[in-house]
């Protein structure tokens, strides 16, 4: 977005160093791993073998682009999970996470043309994206709307006042409302929806949380029709389009659900092994996409990839998730469908071109010391 000179997978392999650093810190043999996350990692090995080898270059590259992204998500795994936090820890790492997308927002504010300039059409906005692409963006901006209304259900207040959180998220979200990319926003609402459902019960705090999700709704609500006023109802037909059929009986839109069906027809002609990381780039043009993409999917992308391989390390992702719910206090819980939610949905629609997914899975199996502490 700067224009610095870093290598494209320089967050995921800079998050990978700094959680390996923290683990030869301490005394490793405390973290428990476990057997589903091991499965993930090893089944997604052996395509790297259908991978060619004319150009040893193009081999790593071909190999590191599609395989750093699940090596981030099994450190982090091997970092976060059963780590003990209290609360006032928790909101420093909170905190920690949402300044640089606080940089990355103003940056945007910055960077956006005139009013009178932008034009809103019926794909996802670059004007409003400051110069990086419009899908990670949005993602970046629900990460930080989801985690202040997670702050918010355990009961957190990240800025020191309120206000600063609900005014931080307003500004956040009306930025990816105009980006237009969908992924990130539907992402962020769910993340919200499924751990405040999570996070209800009986006692007296009930009503507060209830309350402050009140407030994010209402603040979440009044700025989508301020957005779809400032962009003449192109925010809401873009929606919309998500449902919309084309002439040919087919859902219109970005090509995504084409490129899905691609993966799976690959899948079914190379079920085994896949074609290796990275090839399937190159074949969707053969299976009817008519030119070279990537991925937007990482579900499908490790089917075609990774073959059965693929399917045995998704089973164990999900499994893993499941297993590790049951048996966690209730805000642990909330903090894990939130964040195992934000994960998955952005793995889903934007694959693993940030690191952001891998870490944020990881982070979602930490847990929280006995009874919370001041922050």
């Amino acid at each position: 977005m700067t224009g610095a000179a870093v290598f494209w997978e320089f967050g995921k392999y800079g998050t990978i160093i700094f959680l390996v650093l923290g683990l030869a810190m301490e005394n490793i043999k405390q973290h428990r791993t476990s057997i589903f996350i091991i499965i993930y990692f090893l089944s997604l090995l052996p395509s790297a073998f259908m991978v060619p080898f004319e150009n040893f270059n193009l081999w790593r590259q071909s190999i590191s682009f599609n395989l750093s992204g699940p090596l981030t998500l099994f450190v982090a795994f091997l970092y976060f999970r059963g780590r003990l936090l209290n609360e006032s820890e928790l909101v420093r790492l909170f905190k920690m996470m949402i300044l640089p997308l606080i940089s990355m927002s103003m940056i945007l504010l910055i960077r956006a043309p005139a009013p009178d300039d932008i034009v809103f059409g019926s794909e996802a906005n670059a004007q409003m994206s400051g110069g990086y692409g419009p899908n990670q963006v949005s993602s970046a901006l629900g990460l930080v709307v989801a985690i202040i209304a997670l702050s918010k259900i355990l009961g957190f207040t990240l800025l020191k006042k309120n206000i600063y959180d609900y005014t931080l998220l307003g500004i956040c979200a009306i930025q990816s409302y105009l980006t237009l990319a969908r992924g990130g926003v539907l992402t962020a609402i769910l993340a919200i929806f499924s751990a405040w459902l999570i996070s209800l019960g009986q006692g007296p705090s009930r009503t507060l949380r209830t309350g402050k999700i009140a407030y994010v709704l209402t603040i979440l609500f009044i700025l989508w029709n301020v957005a779809g006023d400032f962009t003449r109802g192109k925010m809401e037909q873009r929606y919309l389009s998500i449902f919309s059929i084309n002439e040919s009986g087919e859902l219109s839109g970005s090509g995504r659900m084409l490129i899905m069906a691609i993966d799976l027809e690959i899948f079914s002609d190379n079920m085994l092994l896949g074609v290796g990381p990275g090839m399937a780039n190159v074949l969707r043009a053969d299976y009817g996409y008519n030119k070279i993409v990537t991925a937007h999917s990482e579900i499908t992308r490790i089917l075609a990839e990774h073959g059965l391989f693929g399917l045995f390390g998704i089973c164990s992702l999900i499994f893993l998730s499941l297993r590790e719910y049951h048996g966690r206090k209730k805000r642990e819980k909330c903090i894990l469908t939130c964040f195992a939610t934000i994960a998955i949905l952005t793995m889903l629609h934007s694959a693993m071109r940030l690191a952001m997914p891998g870490f944020i899975f990881g982070l979602a199996f930490l847990k929280m010391k006995g009874h919370p502490s001041a922050a």
